[in-house]
């Protein structure tokens, strides 16, 4: 009977372990040997990481949208459509920038110049 306590006491100290480490890496307590860059906590840098991409395949969308745009009419459209979400960098809700004459779409977010 006593050897069932106590395995019972130290499996209830591993669980209560694993929830501290699992809490601590949430909310950032482990920022630079969890996280890694910037001293992020790691679901920070992902959520981060995410956005960028999103904001990567905002750029993709929006270029092959005015690529059908040169197919169908010969030439660049005039603007973007300011209400369209996709026109809006997710990560600082800047707007991309468009060059009516050269039909390039691009990012001024910091990080997202090569997007």
């Amino acid at each position: 009977m006593s050897d069932r306590r106590g395995s019972l006491f130290i499996e209830v100290i591993v669980v209560v372990v694993i929830i501290v480490l699992l809490a601590g890496a949430y909310l950032g307590l482990f920022r630079r040997s969890v996280g890694g860059e910037d001293g992020k906590s790691m679901p920070k840098a992902a959520t981060d990481k995410a956005r960028g991409v999103e904001c990567a395949n905002n750029l993709n969308q929006l270029r092959m949208t005015i690529q059908m745009k040169v197919a169908e009419d010969g030439q660049y459209p005039a603007a973007l459509d300011p209400n369209n979400s996709m026109s809006r960098c997710p990560v600082s809700g800047k707007p991309y920038t468009y060059d009516p004459l050269t039909g390039s779409v691009r990012c001024t977010t910091p990080g997202h110049e090569t997007y």
